[in-house]
């Protein structure tokens, strides 16, 4: 069964690791500019309340570096629907005038 997270990226952050050019990026065929990500799931959520975390991804001449995280995804947890118990009144005791 599929999953869905949900979450932000910073993007000032994102931008900032694409400058100090130590962030693997490259250009799609069709002129589409992409950067390598990576997608930690926890076993757990953390503190704030996070199920993963997004990481870029570096240079190969960079890896023994700490890329720098960029953003957090939650859960999605579907609303299970409420039902409410209804009392049932039967009778002609209303007081509508049909």
């Amino acid at each position: 069964m599929s999953q869905l997270f949900y979450g932000s990226i910073n993007y000032d952050a994102l931008l900032n690791a694409i400058k100090t050019g130590k962030v693997k990026t490259f250009k799609s065929a069709s002129g589409v500019r992409l950067v390598n990500i990576n997608v930690w799931v926890n076993d757990q959520p953390d503190k704030f309340d996070n199920d993963a975390s997004i990481q870029v991804q570096l240079k190969d001449e960079f890896r023994s570096e700490k890329g720098d995280y960029i953003g957090n995804l939650r859960k999605h947890v579907k609303n299970e629907p409420q039902t409410v118990d209804a009392e049932i009144v039967t009778g002609e005791d209303d007081d509508l005038p049909f």
